[in-house]
């Protein structure tokens, strides 16, 4: 018999090799997309707690060398309400300071100021105690010259889709985290109240009235969106922290320190809503909305490990008591008395700086 003939009559794979070989690629396939998709996600998570630590490293320079936290606007300014309109964010407010310093060429109004756009918080450019407060930036000079605190910032700046307010804030680059959605900014108001009576007193919708620690309308550009980032994640609907009206049990959950509560002694039946942060965690508090591009997701697993499914019962307390119907102390596998981080259990990542 010949060479060919002996090749030709060599027998192939049967109908049932074939299929076990092609399940077994599938099976393969099935276990390292996965793996390779969780490893992305972590390198993204690293990434971006790397980004915020920059953030927070540069805020302490600058403040060391300036006698105050980064922020041109004052935390009263960047809380007014008519900061809903203007969408002028956290964020924004401290890269003028961090990379920008070169970059305000004039006040928003004023005779012989510099070619730029007009941004801030205030509507019309003029502040709550009437003088003109907005200001005129030139964005080719956004981190150029002698005054740059956050270094190589063009790596991570670019305007973000989504973002509720004028065209000028529209166009202001912004801090994206690795995930491509932007990176928020609370500043702590100095003249708030040192240790809050009513979470009102911690965290509150705008600074019209009485200050207080903390103003959603400080970053409700971003918090507005129905459209924002990379992904185009519609806060309206997703986030714990879009209703403005809600903003001081929300934001208290979020930027309240858990380790100061008042009261302190906490007894058994106390109302979750009487629970107020006696601390913030940070003057200045970096947030990272994390993989799924939303802060602080109603659809998250931490937001169900604390059986919290509506922004209305996302509050304080929940660091100390479980939710409610049951609602009782937390206590660990000993049956002592414990508290949690609330923040911990979702895809959000914090970083802070200052006391």
């Amino acid at each position: 018999m010949s060479k060919v003939n002996r090749i030709r009559s060599a027998p192939g794979f049967s109908l049932i090799e074939l299929l076990v070989v092609i399940g077994i690629i599938a099976l393969v396939v099935a276990i390292i997309v996965p793996a390779l998709g969780g490893a992305r996600i972590a390198a993204k998570k690293t990434a971006t707690s790397q980004l915020l630590t920059q953030i927070t490293d540069a805020s302490l320079q600058f403040s060391q060398d300036s006698g105050k936290m980064p922020g041109y606007f004052s935390p009263s300014e960047m809380g007014q309400s008519t900061n809903e309109r203007q969408g002028f964010t956290g964020m924004e407010n401290l890269l003028l300071d961090l990379i920008g310093g070169d970059a305000v060429v004039g006040r928003s109004g004023n005779a012989g100021s510099g070619d730029g756009v007009d941004v801030g918080p205030l509507s019309g450019g003029l502040s709550y105690n009437g003088k003109a407060s907005n200001v005129k930036v030139d964005l080719n000079l956004l981190g150029k010259g002698d005054r740059v605190y956050l270094q190589n910032a063009q790596d991570y700046l670019q305007p973000t889709d989504g973002q509720e307010g004028t065209q000028a804030h529209r166009d202001f680059p912004d801090i994206v985290d690795a995930f491509g959605s932007p990176v928020l900014a609370w500043m702590e108001d100095p003249r708030g109240p040192r240790e809050p009576t009513s979470l009102e007193e911690f965290a509150t919708e705008d600074s019209d009235d009485d200050p207080a620690k903390f103003y959603w309308m400080s970053n409700a550009g971003w918090l507005q969106s129905d459209a924002l980032g990379k992904i185009g994640r519609n806060q309206q609907t997703d986030s714990l922290l879009y209703d403005p009206g809600l903003a001081p049990e929300t934001l208290s959950a979020v930027l309240g320190s858990p380790n100061f509560p008042i009261p302190n002694d906490l007894p058994d039946g106390t109302p979750l809503e009487d629970v107020r942060p006696g601390a913030s965690r940070g003057a200045l508090v970096i947030h990272s909305a994390g993989a799924d591009g939303v802060y602080f997701a109603t659809k998250d697993a931490g937001a169900r490990a604390i059986g919290v499914d509506d922004p209305r019962n996302f509050l304080y307390g929940l660091n100390f008591f479980t939710s409610p119907p049951t609602q009782k102390r937390r206590t660990d596998s000993n049956g002592k008395i414990t508290s949690i981080d609330v923040t911990s259990g979702f895809d959000d990542m914090i970083s802070t700086a200052g006391n």
